[in-house]
């Protein structure tokens, strides 16, 4: 590959160029592609008007094709000029001799280098011919958007249009290309994928690679807005869209694209369309919706706070019908809306980039305790408020977690783990019922019986099918006290080999088991409630008796990771006990006993299930598909805020570590920070990852609700 350094500073920003001003002030969204050749130009007046009254900054203009330019595209520019104040952006391959192509009306024009060309021309001539060719134009000239562009997939006329090959998606060649763009004088990097999607992956490692003024644009058969989104998702600034608007009923699929289906002109972008939503949104609400920059910064981000997305609006929710009131007035304005509870999440979750965020208020747990034992408890409320109201009544949630003031529904929208998992299982396996709150405001009870489809995909899927309101959790008697005992081992593989022995029975022979990485040694931790230890425990381990031990957390809660100068890098990582063997070894090599652990502050700690085949109601969950003992492996990372040499660091370890946990046939937890692309998503969730996603279709067909990994 050659190195890429065009003639002179050309990325040098003039001090009047506001196209790539206003796509630098305005990412992330959506740009339109009209192409000359196909779309008459009493239509592409209507599509500029149309893409300008829906807040979109530029009207993109081109086509592969350019051999009839100066006789059918600068006539055709020229009259599309008179007609819209739009700006216009020339997008063409450069042409031998010239560059790319010029002419009077354009406002800018994609300067397209394609550093994996065999051809020297299309690697910088081209970009050179039109840097001359835009000088002799003086003061008419178009702003020059230099772009390193990249075709992916099998795209045999762009490929031999620019004179490259199908660009790697993966292998040593992606991170030289990333390199070259971001030290080379580029505006922005656009990734074309014709028949296909840019794979997540490769989005996420130009995003992290690209200097902080470079654009990322994306294109290639977008068709929904749940494409927009994921694009958006992993770092692309601009999504461009071409065929997809080629059709009669382009203004609709315009406004869906756009995330604003039967949005009326000036849409919700609009101050005065703003402010009529935050009022339409305050009559259904008892708390203040917050519009104003202090409210809304302060739900950019989440506990990971590796992102920073400003909601156009908070809606806090302190019922049912507020919740209802808030999905159907977002529908209704063709608006965006993504669900909070306490904030408690690594990745995306639990942010919204411009629309609507809902806010799970916490508040009275509301127990009501049924004859059978199971306890109906309200989803906003925090898991320490429903445990100290079961415990007034006797009864106890057998699996808690180290983090109490999480709320119920957030927890369940993940899986939800605690040392009681060994023989219960996760909190969304003692799940009996639950209400959900539809994308469209509509409640529905779920149950095996009722619903039974939402029932199976509606907890533990990152809540991409509604906001849970009301659950009815399996409780067992409350219990004061627990025995404890622990266990040194001499390394992280003696440890997993000798927990084997809780596989050896039909039932957990322990109410509570968890380990950790402490000071250097390897510990293993045991717990019965109201039960004599296990025989083989007493002699072999230290002894003690605790009161009210599952709420420990509540006395921890200094453990929380509440400091707002901290990256909290964590994630965790399930395997069946006989890979989970080999996993050790990986990681007390690999990762334990290197500088990036001991640098980024890590922790090791794990949890253990007991049977999961017993459970296999929740699809999406890390033990799901796994049979004997599961063990779960939870590396946990903080780095000071701001670091982020050290962010990257610490991804690079998980990523390592996911590599190694698929490998051997695991799954990691979706609750922490991960980097997974399609084809993980695939071959983990398979056919349940297709029912998922038409549910999602059939429930929210313009694609705006919660949007995230797994939509």
């Amino acid at each position: 590959m050659r190195e890429v350094r065009l003639p002179g500073n050309l990325s040098t920003v003039p001090v009047a160029a506001p196209v790539l001003t206003a796509l630098r002030a305005q990412a992330p969204g959506l740009l339109h592609v009209v192409d000359p050749y196909k779309v008459p130009l009493a239509e592409a007046v209507e599509k500029s008007r149309a893409v300008a009254d829906l807040g979109h900054p530029v009207l993109l203009v081109g086509s592969t094709d350019n051999a009839a330019f100066d006789r059918q595209v600068a006539p055709y520019v020229a009259d599309l000029r008179v007609r819209t104040d739009l700006p216009i952006v020339l997008h063409f391959p450069s042409i031998p001799g010239r560059g790319a192509p010029l002419c009077p009306g354009a406002d800018a024009v994609l300067v397209h280098a394609v550093p994996n060309s065999l051809r020297s021309f299309f690697v910088s001539g081209g970009a050179a011919e039109t840097a001359v060719a835009a000088a002799a134009l003086g003061d008419g000239a178009p702003e020059l958007l230099r772009s390193a562009s990249f075709a992916f997939g099998s795209d045999g006329k762009t490929h031999e249009a620019v004179g490259a090959p199908q660009t790697a998606e993966a292998g040593t060649e992606l991170p030289r290309l990333v390199a070259a763009v971001a030290t080379g004088d580029f505006d922005l990097a656009y990734l074309l994928y014709r028949h296909g999607r840019v794979p997540e992956a490769v989005l996420r490692a130009y995003r992290r690679g690209l200097a902080p003024q470079q654009l990322l644009f994306v294109g290639g058969g977008v068709r929904s807005y749940g494409q927009v989104r994921h694009y958006h998702d992993c770092g692309a600034d601009w999504v461009v869209v071409g065929n997809g608007l080629e059709t009669a009923g382009w203004r609709e699929t315009l406004r869906e694209l756009s995330g604003r289906p039967g949005r009326r002109p000036g849409g919700t972008g609009h101050p005065a369309a703003r402010r009529a939503l935050v009022a339409e949104l305050q009559r259904g609400l008892r708390r203040p919706a917050r519009s104003d920059p202090v409210g809304r910064r302060a739900y950019a981000t989440n506990v990971g706070r590796l992102h920073d997305l400003l909601p156009a609006v908070v809606a806090p929710v302190t019922s049912a019908e507020e919740v209802a009131h808030v999905l159907r007035t977002t529908r209704a304005a063709g608006m965006p809306v993504a669900v909070r509870g306490s904030g408690h999440s690594f990745g995306l979750q639990g942010l919204s980039d411009g629309g609507v965020l809902i806010v799970g208020e916490p508040g009275d747990p509301e127990v009501r305790l049924h004859d059978d034992g199971t306890a109906e408890v309200c989803a906003r409320a925090p898991w320490h408020a429903a445990e100290t109201a079961l415990n007034a009544l006797g009864r106890s949630i057998p699996v808690l977690t180290n983090h109490l003031t999480v709320s119920i529904g957030g927890t369940l929208s993940v899986g939800g783990y605690g040392e009681g998992t060994i023989a219960h299982g996760g909190q969304v396996d003692l799940v009996e019922r639950f209400r959900l709150i539809l994308p469209d405001g509509q409640a529905r009870w779920c149950s095996p019986d009722e619903s039974p489809e939402l029932f199976r995909y509606g907890i533990g899927s990152l809540g991409q099918l509604g906001v849970l309101d009301r659950v009815v959790l399996r409780t067992v008697a409350y219990q004061r006290f627990t025995t404890i005992a622990t266990q040194q081992h001499p390394s992280l593989p003696a440890l997993v080999e000798y927990v084997g022995w809780l596989a050896e029975e039909q039932r957990s022979p322990v109410d509570l088991f968890s380990a950790q990485h402490y000071e250097g040694g390897f510990v293993t931790t045991y717990g019965m409630m109201g039960a004599p230890l296990p025989r083989r425990l007493p002699g072999r381990a230290d002894i003690r008796v605790e009161a009210d031990w599952p709420l420990r957390s509540m006395r921890e809660s200094r453990r929380n990771p509440a400091d707002p100068s901290v990256h909290f890098i964590w994630a965790d990582y399930c395997l069946s006990s006989p890979a989970a063997v080999e996993f050790a070894r990986f990681l007390e090599a690999e990762i334990l006993a290197t500088p990036g652990y001991r640098e980024g502050g890590g922790r090791l700690l794990m949890l253990g299930v007991h049977r999961p085949e017993q459970r296999p109601s929740v699809p999406f969950t890390p033990a799901a598909g796994l049979r004997g003992l599961a063990l779960g492996f939870g590396l946990y990372f903080s780095v000071p805020r701001g670091d982020r040499a050290s962010v990257e660091r610490v991804q690079g370890m998980h990523r390592r570590v996911l590599a190694e946990c698929l490998a051997l046939g695991g799954r990691p937890y979706l609750a922490g920070w991960y980097d997974l692309d399609e084809a993980d998503l695939q071959s983990m969730y398979g056919a349940d990852l297709v029912a998922l996603r038409r549910l999602r279709r059939e429930l929210d067909p313009h694609g705006l609700f919660n949007p995230g990994l797994l939509a």
